[in-house]
């Protein structure tokens, strides 16, 4: 209530969906290409042929999808978390630098994520229903419906390790509570740390990917 003046369930629960759409989108459409990708096989074979090794190729695919995603999700978050919550009154208490400097590592955080979840997705449609599932798990384990100290320390673990629920708490806590950078400098670091770790798991599945494309 202290955050929510009008007592309504938009500005309580419309920012933090908000969030959720933008990782399950991307999610989504990353799935959808890799589904593609393995379906037609149009990975770049001559380029493995040029590095036998893959390293190069795969942190070279990896990093230029990403910077493809990222900046198409720029304009999405200009348009969803800048535009909406004018338009409809919601809660927009963070300063535009602010959120800019969450939704770096957020989108990043989210685009290695799925490159590395690229290994399962052999199937353009079927991943599609399995990540729509998760979108209420997704919210519980952000703390803002049920407090993060109160949950148990595995469904903590699985919090830090998912981009989602790390952005909706961060943003949450800026955008509809007033925090600053130092408030969410723990979530900061936990999508820093997630870049990281994503981005080396997405360049070891996509050097397995293409030494597998290679041989066969």
């Amino acid at each position: 209530a202290l955050y929510n003046g009008s007592g309504g369930y938009a500005s309580y629960l419309i920012p933090a969906v908000l969030m959720v759409i933008i990782f399950q989108t991307m999610l989504m459409v990353i799935s959808i290409r890799c589904g593609k990708e393995y379906e037609q096989r149009i990975l770049p074979l001559r380029e493995v042929t040029r590095h036998p090794y893959t390293w190069r190729m795969a942190t070279s695919i990896v990093i230029g999808k990403s910077v493809v995603y990222v900046g198409f999700y720029a304009l999405f978050f200009v348009f969803l978390l800048g535009f909406l919550p004018l338009l409809y009154d919601l809660p927009h208490l963070a300063s535009p630098w602010i959120l800019v400097q969450l939704m770096l590592p957020y989108l990043f955080a989210t685009a290695f994520f799925g490159l590395s979840c690229s290994l399962f997705f052999k199937d353009s449609d079927a991943p599609l229903l399995l990540i729509a599932f998760f979108s209420v798990g997704l919210l519980f384990l952000s703390g803002v419906s049920w407090p993060l100290e109160l949950m148990p320390i595995p469904w903590r673990i699985l919090h830090c390790l998912l981009p989602a629920p790390v952005g909706v708490l961060a943003f949450v806590k800026a955008n509809s509570m007033g925090a600053d950078l130092s408030d969410i400098s723990r979530e900061m670091m936990l999508l820093w740390g997630q870049c990281v770790v994503y981005f080396i798991l997405a360049c070891c599945v996509y050097k397995k990917l293409l030494q597998h494309r290679k041989s066969h």
